[in-house]
């Protein structure tokens, strides 16, 4: 009977524990999230649609990697960091350079170095190239992939905004738009090797791709949903800061194991950016999924739901807030 009663005294105690530091998470994320929302009414829905729809015009030839159009995008992004104070990641330049085969190709780094931990990371990224111009069939790639280097844009403004009215965060935060995920992921690869700050101090990894359709296949009579895709070394309680962002701003429906089919995540989460680092970091995939314009001539960036992105966007900006700061 003792025994019983003890073993009963010991369970009320830890599932308080448990309870106290929930309540302790939840309080932190709520305290943060307030700290962030007049930062993120940067993150504009037209701004969304007025960068996927520039980098689908016909001047960017589909965005190929080591194309003239290619460039173009390299410098339309470029001049969007710009003119948004985003910082240069080494205080001159935002490209890197790195070659796969015989092309060149250029990943985009913003940076802003945090105040307390400088060296731990946070990095948000995507890839920028896209499919190009095939048999003389425009390719625009909008939703694979200029909706994440929208979202990436936007998210940057949005912590450049605060980093300037003296909320820089307590990490530094990385905005890396990549080139060549076409292209074998090449250009993931090349800054996982060679990263503005040391790898093993990545928080952690937020990419962003195929984020604007709200169409997906086995989605049908839903919209605003996204699919967050995570390694088994994301910290544990990246899901409660997603379910508490989620409650308080951006009511999606988040789903955390794509099609509640194991085999199909194994096969849809490596095929982005995020999985050059998922053997090092925690790394996180957002994304709409698989719909039937994806890979043709199709995705257009009518296609896109810009109410959708933006929400998308703001659930990765509050979590990349909330890992910077806390």
């Amino acid at each position: 009977m003792r025994l019983l009663i003890l073993l009963t005294c010991i369970l009320c105690f830890s599932q308080s524990l448990i309870f106290a530091q929930t309540g302790k998470i939840s309080q932190t994320v709520y305290s943060q999230i307030s700290d962030a929302e007049k930062y993120a009414a940067k993150i504009n829905k037209n701004s969304l649609e007025e960068i996927v729809k520039t980098l689908c015009s016909p001047e960017f030839e589909g965005r190929r990697f080591g194309t003239d159009g290619n460039k173009k995008a390299m410098e339309y992004v470029e001049s969007e960091f710009e003119k948004r104070n985003i910082s240069k990641s080494d205080g001159n330049w935002y490209w890197q350079f790195f070659k796969d085969g015989e092309k060149y190709g250029i990943n985009l780094i913003g940076f802003i170095e945090g105040y307390l931990y400088p060296d731990e990371s946070i990095v948000i990224a995507c890839h920028y190239d896209g499919l190009g111009t095939i048999d003389n069939t425009l390719f625009p790639s909008a939703d694979d992939n200029a909706t994440g280097v929208a979202a990436l844009i936007e998210i940057a403004e949005a912590f450049a905004a605060a980093a300037n009215n003296n909320a820089r965060p307590k990490r530094s935060v990385i905005f890396i738009a990549f080139d060549a995920g076409k292209q074998g992921m090449s250009g993931s690869k090349i800054y996982s090797k060679y990263p503005v700050k040391p790898v093993e101090k990545i928080q952690i990894l937020l990419n962003m791709d195929m984020l604007g359709r709200d169409d997906c296949g086995l989605k049908k009579n839903e919209t605003n949903y996204v699919f967050l895709l995570k390694n088994d070394s994301t910290l544990p309680f990246l899901m409660q800061i997603s379910d508490s962002i989620n409650s308080i701003h951006t009511h999606l429906d988040i789903e955390y194991d794509f099609y509640k089919n194991r085999q199909v995540f194994d096969l849809f989460y490596p095929t982005s950016d995020h999985y050059s680092f998922t053997d090092k970091v925690p790394a996180v995939f957002y994304t709409g999924g698989i719909n039937a314009d994806v890979h043709s001539q199709n995705d257009t960036p009518d296609k896109i739901s810009y109410s959708t992105l933006r929400n998308r966007t703001l659930l990765v900006f509050y979590t990349a807030w909330i890992y910077a700061n806390r």
